[in-house]
């Protein structure tokens, strides 16, 4: 059934919502064909300065503890991290400095003593697939985004980021606002001294993040409802294949 248009009388087409399940049922297929025949916008780091950021991948952000949601989304958000990490980690060994990804772990410093981020909890820890190794960088947070009140901006325009990958928890609160910040601030984005603009890559990666349930929506909903928010919009959404295939080459 084709979607109606504003035409006529509103109130009757607002009413009538025949449509919106024939468009719920379609649309969701077609757009992951849609992505799937997508060209993979993502560089290899051999010839695209590369960053992975991890964001507040803690232990208190698992539904164990019942603070954020009794459920989470990516049941391979884990063992994604770890993937991605050791690829990278294995690419670093035998790149030049120069080629090599710049690895940057975020974690959340709560200021509420209630939440199992704060500093009395052992909740605040890393999570085992996520634990920095000698060399990366580690950046304290307090807010929602990863760019407030720290040096995150300046390390990565130092190290002339050009290519910014990111995943880590919660997509619907720091992981979306660390990314939409991102974009803002145009992190990756480069211009001339003759005006000329260069954009770079901000990437998304979509299975390496997770969020809790909420509202009365499952995990799983508020996480790809969130996603779909940021893509395009904010970043390019990628799978952890993706960068496993074409960065870490």
């Amino acid at each position: 059934m084709a979607r109606p248009t504003l035409q006529g009388n509103f109130t009757s087409l607002v009413s009538d919502h025949s449509w919106e399940s024939s468009v719920a049922t379609i649309d969701a297929p077609k757009r992951a064909a849609i992505r799937k025949m997508t060209a993979n916008p993502l560089q290899p780091a051999s010839s695209c300065r590369t960053a992975l950021l991890l964001i507040d991948v803690q232990q208190g952000l698992n539904s164990s503890h019942g603070f954020y949601g009794a459920e989470r989304s990516t049941p391979d958000f884990e063992s994604n991290v770890s993937a991605l990490l050791s690829a990278a980690r294995k690419y670093n060994s035998a790149a030049p400095p120069s080629e090599s990804v710049f690895i940057v772990h975020v974690f959340h410093k709560s200021t509420n003593p209630r939440s199992p981020l704060h500093p009395s909890s052992a909740g605040m820890n890393f999570m085992p697939c996520a634990l920095p190794s000698a060399g990366e960088v580690v950046v304290s947070k307090s807010t929602h985004s990863a760019f407030v009140n720290t040096q995150l901006e300046k390390i990565l325009r130092e190290q002339d980021v050009r290519q910014l990958i990111i995943g880590g928890v919660t997509t619907d609160h720091c992981v979306s606002t660390s990314t939409r910040m991102a974009s803002d601030l145009g992190i990756v984005d480069r211009q001339s001294d003759d005006g000329e603009s260069s954009r770079g890559i901000l990437a998304l990666i979509s299975d390496a993040t997770a969020c809790f349930n909420k509202g009365g929506f499952d995990a799983e909903t508020v996480h790809a409802v969130n996603i779909a928010s940021l893509e395009e919009e904010f970043a390019q959404v990628v799978a952890t294949r993706d960068v496993l295939q074409t960065v870490f080459c």
